[in-house]
């Protein structure tokens, strides 16, 4: 906040010119705020729009596809079936991706209701879940205690999904793979990690797959992932805090981030549930 000097008898020349550029710079900084917005809501409203009309062609290379397995499968060598499988995969991934852009464009509309969040919970349900997806993995999870944030709750949910179920992915397959949760505390704000405990650590890597279920296949991490991982980012920034990566060589990868206790001017406040 800039501080303005008042106009008084006791102001000088210099104070008076001071606050003559104090105001003329909120002004400014005002006009820039607008138009960041703006320019952010077209390109969402851009994003949305190319989502959408690629979708016919989507479904008319899907539709003929799946009349050519029906109809001529039977007449394909191995070869050929190779082929028309890649391409089926390859339009399903295309459709997620979409997916996965309007649900980008649409978190940026999305008016925030922030209230206390007990994280505990959410991040228990969460291991269950996946425990549930895991085969004949053996996966130890290390849950440390999770802090009570100020935060929309469907939000935050999105992004510990998609870190866990990231970890869970990258996870060190050999005899127990293990995922740790765990989160510290500073006077402004809390921080919330996920480690994989991987091996051959590689943010990069992390990044490509980001946010996919540990059941897809690998081919798919090189085109999806970023998406993920821009709607998660833009999750935590709309919280007012901050999403970052680090890698261990022989230890994985551990993503963090940082949730405020203060409130976001841009939030709207909830009564606790």
């Amino acid at each position: 906040m800039i501080k303005h000097v008042e106009k008084g008898s006791h102001a000088t020349a210099e104070d008076l010119e001071l606050s003559k550029y104090a105001d003329l710079l909120e002004r400014r900084l005002a006009h820039q705020a607008e138009q960041v917005d703006i320019e952010r809501a077209e390109m969402d409203s851009l994003a949305h729009s190319i989502s959408h009309d690629l979708r016919s062609p989507l479904h008319i290379v899907t539709g003929f596809a799946d009349l050519l397995s029906r109809s001529n499968g039977h007449v394909l060598d191995e070869k050929g079936r190779h082929y028309l499988e890649r391409i089926t995969i390859a339009t399903g991934q295309l459709a997620q991706m979409m997916d996965e852009v309007l649900t980008l464009s649409r978190v940026g509309r999305i008016r925030m209701s922030l209230g206390p969040v007990d994280l505990g919970p959410i991040v228990n349900r969460l291991v269950h879940d996946l425990d549930m997806t895991k085969g004949d993995r053996r996966i130890s999870w290390q849950v440390g205690r999770m802090p009570r944030v100020l935060a929309d709750a469907t939000l935050i949910r999105e992004v510990m999904a998609s870190l866990l179920s990231n970890a869970l992915k990258f996870a060190d397959p050999r005899e127990v793979a293990r995922v740790q949760v765990g989160a510290t505390s500073s006077e402004g704000e809390s921080t919330i990690f996920v480690r994989d405990h991987g091996t051959n650590a590689n943010v990069r890597q992390r990044e490509r797959g980001f946010g996919e279920s540990p059941g897809q296949r690998p081919s798919s991490a090189q085109n999806m992932g970023p998406v993920r991982l821009a709607y998660v980012q833009r999750i935590i920034r709309r919280h007012g805090g901050r999403l970052w990566a680090e890698s261990v060589a022989g230890d994985g990868v551990t993503f963090y981030f940082t949730i405020p206790k203060d409130p976001p001017e841009t939030a709207n406040p909830r009564e606790p549930r």
